[in-house]
């Protein structure tokens, strides 16, 4: 059991890394498409399912830089089409979602 608790501590830190070095270095920026294109962010979605616990709870603080990486990794996406362009309606569903599938409380 420790040995799986080592490698979550380990994903979160590997996590919290890459992202703080990806709103670093796309500060300023306006296009989330490019955004999502920095190595750092692909890095993240490489991960794959075992960030998405991460990603649902860091999308409460911060809401549109997630979205992409969440459909790029479950290739799913429940955004309804009225919440379209609607940032925290977007994330809610998101959440919502990740509640339904187990992956937040």
């Amino acid at each position: 059991m420790q040995v799986k608790e080592h490698n979550n501590q380990e994903l979160k830190e590997e996590f919290v890394n890459l992202a703080s070095q990806w709103i670093q270095e796309v500060e300023g920026m306006s296009s989330t498409v490019e955004m999502s294109k920095h190595p750092a962010y692909q890095k993240i979605v490489s991960m794959g399912q075992a960030v998405i616990p991460l990603l649902l709870e860091d999308l409460r603080q911060n809401p549109i830089y997630w979205l992409p990486a969440l459909r790029q990794i479950t290739q799913e996406n429940p955004v309804q089409p009225e919440q379209r362009g609607k940032v925290k309606q977007m994330a809610e569903a998101w959440l919502n979602w990740g509640k339904q599938h187990g992956y937040i409380v």
